[in-house]
């Protein structure tokens, strides 16, 4: 069967798979279509960073709610975010619960296998200070959890297990797309046919690598079916028509992947005002969505996928794409404040070459939609504050 092993820092902000990218992925668990394994490092990691956020959220919500009245009691904080924890630890289990969803851990014996590795400066491990400290002990206990997937099945030498990371650690330096030769040569040792791993660095791009993965199995299935059998234009005219939903599969995850590149372009990108044609100075082309009031020198630090892409048909070599994004901006002066705001993505891609799509236009405008509906692991602070500012008549 198909494999998702998810990295920690591709999980991370898709809040236990509740997110629109997330409960794609859990569907296609759910319908058959793939698994996925989670590594015990990486369900205690983001356990970890969402206590250290709640916690941070609780602390900033006693300093500010307690400048607006007596009335607001740290112990009414403090019951208010433990129902969110509550709600955080009940869509974990959720998740840990669902048929198709496993989390496992690497034998206690690998410990001096790991020491080794880091001694030897391999991948996933990372020195700095010249050598004298190296980083990266969590990401070699995933990368043995991905090993460990790849193995237990020596007959499995067909479906792919897709590996969702975007950690430095796990990329070749020269190839950003590539797993880092060190990997590499473990699958070669191994005797793990590279081609059967596959890197993806977001959860929205390995949800279409599935999708586009599940039709070429269906597909050539039909085909070989239709082949082995006397003429039978039924046979013949079903592989015909799953080969077709295949290469659709295929060109819209093609779509997806440099459409989001191209957005992920964007972050970090100063959205100040700069010289234009003309001698003018104005925003950059790409930002014609309301900037937040934080500050200046802003800039996208990150973003979330707040619905599906959708294509246009071709217009001659160019398709046209959409999607619904929640950007989180940051404010680079004395301040550093930051905000997030939704907008609509809209990208226009070449696909004269096959081999190699391209972004000719990327736009982000107010988002004229609603939002979605509410996340089910969030819940409402129900403080009594007082509202009533009098009769407005009053203040003139």
């Amino acid at each position: 069967m198909i494999t998702v092993v998810p990295d920690t820092n591709a999980l991370f902000g898709h809040e236990w798979m509740t997110s629109v990218a997330g409960r794609n992925l859990v569907d296609l668990v759910k319908s058959g279509k793939c698994r996925v394994v989670l590594p015990r490092v990486v369900v205690d990691e983001l356990d970890r960073q969402d206590r250290k956020t709640l916690k941070s959220k609780r602390d900033k919500a006693k300093v500010v709610l307690s400048e607006v009245g007596d009335d607001i009691s740290a112990t009414a904080i403090d019951e208010a975010f433990d129902r969110l924890g509550a709600k955080t630890d009940t869509s974990r289990d959720r998740l840990l619960a669902t048929s198709g969803v496993s989390v496992t851990s690497v034998p206690e014996d690998r410990t001096q296998a790991l020491v080794n590795r880091d001694l030897a400066a391999r991948r996933p491990f990372m020195e700095t200070l010249g050598g004298k400290k190296s980083y990266g002990f969590r990401d070699a206990v995933i990368w043995e959890t991905v090993l460990d997937v790849l193995d237990e099945d020596e007959d499995a030498t067909v479906d792919p297990v897709f590996f969702v990371s975007a950690d430095k650690g796990f990329i070749d330096d020269d190839a950003p797309k590539e797993l880092h030769r060190h990997l590499l040569e473990d699958l070669d040792a191994r005797g793990i046919p590279r081609d059967r791993l596959v890197l993806v660095e977001k959860v929205a791009n390995v949800v279409e690598d599935v999708r586009a993965a599940v039709a070429e199995a269906e597909a050539r299935a039909a085909e070989a079916l239709a082949a082995s059998t006397p003429p039978d234009d039924e046979a013949h005219g079903l592989a015909s028509l799953l080969r077709g939903y295949a290469f659709d599969a295929s060109r819209r995850a093609e779509l997806v992947r440099v459409a989001t590149e191209a957005l992920d372009e964007l972050v970090g990108q100063s959205m100040d005002e700069q010289l234009t044609y003309g001698g003018d100075y104005g925003l950059p082309d790409w930002v014609q969505f309301e900037l937040p009031e934080i500050g200046g020198d802003l800039s996208i630090y990150g973003y979330d996928l707040e619905s599906d892409f959708e294509f246009d048909a071709p217009d001659g070599d160019t398709v046209t794409g959409r999607a619904d994004v929640v950007l989180s901006i940051e404010a680079g002066d004395l301040f550093g404040e930051s905000d997030e705001v939704r907008a609509r993505l809209t990208v226009d891609i070449d696909i004269e070459d096959p081999d190699a799509f391209e972004v000719t236009y990327i736009v982000l405008e107010d988002n004229p939609s609603r939002p979605r509906p509410a996340d089910p692991t969030s819940v409402q602070l129900d403080f009594e504050l007082e509202t009533d500012l009098g009769d407005p008549r009053d203040a003139v």
